[in-house]
């Protein structure tokens, strides 16, 4: 028994598992929306350690990472209901003005542009959380220094981590608890580790993530 717990068939197996798991779980936990920071937490710890080559115990490192950083997440789950919600509002009112009106043109693209800066911010954001082990304020800076100082790399980002949502839309519902949610947030710690990595020398990245290996 221990020759197979030690081997790689359960090593992807349990790999499986994990991936599995933090989708379904994540999933519920966005339907309830209170929960949704919890989920994102426990749901980007658990990428972070996987793109950083290390083979984490799914309940340990999802549960830990919520139990460790519920208050930021909270705190980024309000500035987002905020934010978004005050787009979607804008967007509401846009839609009884006339089209054509450049006042309205003008403020139609500020908007969608504040809503990419928003998404944008979020991937850095929820990743960082549990990567750097920051607190609200710092993780806020640090996102939007990233996303504003790496427009490029930032859109980059945003389009792969996007992409996989999109696709699964087009699909039965029941795939969402299945797969994009954790292909989606690999993709986002994937890309802030890159990121990460343009703009930092590489003894840097080694003195921020002295274990990772990826």
């Amino acid at each position: 028994m221990s020759g197979w717990r030690d081997s790689a068939a359960f090593a992807s197996v349990e790999r499986l598992g994990g991936f599995l798991a933090a989708n379904l779980i994540t999933a519920v936990l966005l339907m309830t929306i209170v929960g949704a920071p919890f989920g994102l937490l426990g749901l980007f710890a658990l990428m972070n350690a996987w793109t950083q080559g290390r083979q984490p115990q799914f309940f340990r490192v999802y549960f830990s990472a919520i139990r460790r950083h519920w208050r930021v997440g909270l705190g980024l789950g309000l500035i987002d209901a905020l934010g978004f919600g005050l787009i979607i509002f804008n967007l509401s009112v846009f839609a009884l003005r006339p089209p054509q009106d450049p006042l309205t043109m003008l403020s139609l693209t500020m908007t969608f542009s504040v809503c990419l800066v928003l998404v944008m911010a979020n991937i850095y954001a929820w990743t960082l959380v549990s990567l750097l082990d920051l607190p609200l304020r710092g993780t806020i800076k640090l996102s939007l220094a990233l996303a504003l100082g790496k427009p490029l790399h930032s859109l980059l980002l945003t389009a792969a981590f996007l992409l996989p949502l999109f696709m699964s839309s087009n699909l039965p519902g029941a795939f969402m608890l299945v797969a994009p949610l954790v292909v989606s947030a690999y993709i986002g710690a994937r890309g802030v580790y890159w990121v990460l990595g343009k703009q930092l020398s590489r003894e840097e990245m080694a003195e921020l993530l002295p274990d990772a290996t990826a």
